[in-house]
């Protein structure tokens, strides 16, 4: 069954087509989750004593994931899947990730058939905020592959149209989040390639010239809204900032929840922020908010993760796909990023499937095996 999985991941984006299209978004979770079962059924050998296991939690959790019943925007099973999903991922073969990410956009067309007025949701019943997470990492992964074809003329022409029309769609969707992740993380890995050749200084004036420009943009997402110049929202930011502080301030309200937190079931009976869009139960940061329902062990247990994932790029990057590497680096640098200003890569099971995936790849197979001792 090993040689189907290329064709077994046209799954993932059947998966954002159904996210991204006007239908109940919970039906999205099927493909994304069987993908993720069957990527754990058909592992290599060597990691199947560990991934079969977690096989089974997937089928036995599958209401819980496929109809999305857990308690929301933040639940403990919300990281078992991400965390699942990041384990099936290390069973892709480094030949194998340049086309599953070409694969997953896939849907790019299909999001022309139902353009509207901006701020454009896709699916209004997912939300704005978590349906442009999924269209950021589809920018970066499009860009990502234009910045990695060949000099070609023609290659770079066919391959700036999906780059340009995600760059679009991030704009008409007024996502200032999701703006500005996607250029800080693009940023961010230019400009390191850039040092890495020697180039930087010669780099930075127009890294400066982008950023400022990106900056300077948010106000023109929204030209009749109260955003500055600056890209701050005075009605609805000032009432995030009320409720992170609320958040924050929850693992010291005893029963020894600095050490574990309020758990994750009930932590939003805790702090309420009222604002124009309605009320705010959540902290709007995934940091603040693991912090305040898992307290100094999940700190703790996410700079594990944190320290893997970069302990492995610094090690592995030179055994890598040009585009495999760009995108896996960016796609790092804008989960990272995006968890500052919202909880929405753990709202839906699709989100935190390619999560999980994306943030995998540079513990892919032969990873380990190929990658130069730079010890």
């Amino acid at each position: 069954m090993t040689k189907y999985l290329p064709l077994l991941d046209l799954l993932l984006p059947i998966a954002v087509v159904l996210f991204l299209m006007p239908i109940s978004p919970s039906i999205s979770s099927l493909p994304a989750t069987i993908w993720v079962m069957l990527q754990l059924i058909c592992a290599p050998t060597q990691k199947r004593w560990a991934l079969w296991p977690l096989a089974f939690v997937v089928l036995a959790m599958g209401r819980s994931w496929w109809l999305n019943e857990m308690p929301h925007p933040a639940a403990s099973e919300d990281i078992l899947l991400i965390i699942t999903s990041f384990l099936a991922a290390t069973g892709i073969s480094q030949n194998r990730w340049p086309q599953l990410l070409k694969t997953i956009l896939l849907p790019l067309p299909l999001l022309l058939l139902q353009l509207s007025s901006s701020p454009w949701t896709p699916n209004p019943t997912a939300g704005r905020n978590q349906t442009t997470y999924l269209i950021g990492l589809l920018a970066i992964i499009s860009i990502c592959w234009l910045w990695s074809v060949s000099k070609s003329k023609l290659n770079m022409l066919f391959v700036s149209i999906p780059a340009f029309f995600c760059i679009f769609l991030l704009w008409h969707s007024q996502s200032r989040a999701g703006v500005i992740a996607t250029a800080i993380a693009l940023l961010a890995v230019k400009l390191r390639e850039e040092h890495q050749k020697g180039t930087m200084l010669k780099f930075i004036p127009l890294a400066a010239i982008l950023g400022i420009s990106t900056i300077l943009s948010l106000k023109f997402l929204r030209p009749s809204s109260v955003i500055s110049l600056t890209g701050f929202d005075f009605m609805s930011d000032m009432g995030r900032i009320d409720i992170q502080r609320c958040y924050l301030q929850l693992p010291f309200s005893g029963n020894n929840r600095f050490i574990y937190g309020t758990g994750y079931e009930n932590s939003k009976n805790f702090c309420h922020q009222q604002v124009t869009s309605g009320i705010l139960d959540h902290a709007h940061n995934i940091y603040i908010q693991l912090w305040a329902n898992a307290g100094i062990l999940g700190l703790f247990g996410l700079g594990i993760c944190i320290y893997l994932l970069i302990d492995n790029w610094r090690k592995l990057e030179h055994g890598l796909d040009k585009f495999a590497l760009r995108t896996g680096q960016a796609a790092f640098l804008y989960i990272f990023v995006q968890g500052f200003f919202d909880v929405s890569l753990i709202h839906w099971p699709i989100t935190q499937v390619f999560t999980g995936i994306l943030l995998a790849i540079p513990l892919s197979v032969n990873g380990s095996v190929t990658a130069p001792d730079r010890s």
